[in-house]
């Protein structure tokens, strides 16, 4: 049977809803470098969303709803192809859908992100929803790369500041497994070398999170070198992932 909301009936929905796990794959549409598509947040954390509920049916039921395509990325603007809402427009939008999911009957939630400008926001919606709202469920949001990181670093050999980078050689080889002709190569052919790349997004500053107006726009819309990436080591993070998430679901099934 499909694990995706979207193919089922309002009657299968209704079955399985109240024993079931409800993920909300979010992420975004926006610009990725000259080579990669504005689709890549979306591609990619739909993707593993679906196949680690695959992997995890053996054990128990989760259910993936349609991913939430659009994300605050406001950031990335000053790139073409960035399509973004604001902070309180993405919220409530997160905040209608999960009601959407425990009107059907679900119970269990998890936000699945793929998009790392999201991440403020779900943590606050998760917060919002069960305290201030008073939803009677169990919510659990974070991003597949952060579920995965250990094992990431310690079996891929990514670097951890690579993991997950933006449009750099984590994500890139995750689409290049994936949807190959979605990778232009004459935009990786214009990619600037390691010494180039852009700067200070992801820096020495640690323990805190820094804003600074027009870094993007100053910088080349890519955190690590692309060009270093393969279709090869995008199916090992695929696999690493995958695993990792779905045992994720698994865990959280049972605790929640």
């Amino acid at each position: 049977m499909t694990v995706l909301l979207a193919e089922m009936t309002r009657e299968q929905i209704g079955e399985l809803a109240p024993q079931a796990v409800a993920v909300l794959p979010t992420a975004s549409v926006e610009q990725h470098g000259p080579h990669a598509p504005v689709i890549t947040d979306t591609l990619l954390c739909g993707t593993v969303a679906q196949r680690a509920a695959e992997a995890a049916a053996d054990q128990t039921t989760v259910v993936v709803a349609p991913v939430l395509c659009y994300g605050n990325s406001h950031h990335h603007r000053p790139f073409p192809g960035v399509l973004s809402l604001t902070s309180g427009t993405y919220m409530t939008a997160v905040t209608e859908i999960l009601e959407g999911l425990v009107l059907s009957g679900f119970r269990k939630l998890i936000v699945l992100n793929g998009h790392g400008g999201n991440t403020d926001s779900n943590n606050v919606v998760g917060l919002d929803f069960v305290n201030r709202l008073g939803h009677d469920v169990t919510i659990a949001t974070g991003a597949y790369w952060d579920i995965a990181r250990a094992a990431l670093v310690e079996r891929s050999g990514m670097p951890n500041l690579r993991i997950p980078g933006h449009a750099g050689r984590f994500e890139t080889s995750m689409v290049m497994a994936l949807r190959p002709d979605l990778i232009s190569e004459a935009g990786l052919g214009k990619v600037q070398d390691q010494s180039k790349v852009t700067k200070g997004l992801f820096g020495n500053l640690t323990g805190a999170t820094v804003q600074m107006h027009g870094a993007w726009a100053a910088g080349t819309g890519y955190t690590d070198n692309p060009a270093e990436s393969s279709a090869e080591e995008g199916e090992t993070l695929l696999q690493i992932v995958v695993e990792q998430v779905s045992q994720f679901y698994i865990e959280f099934a049972k605790s929640a």
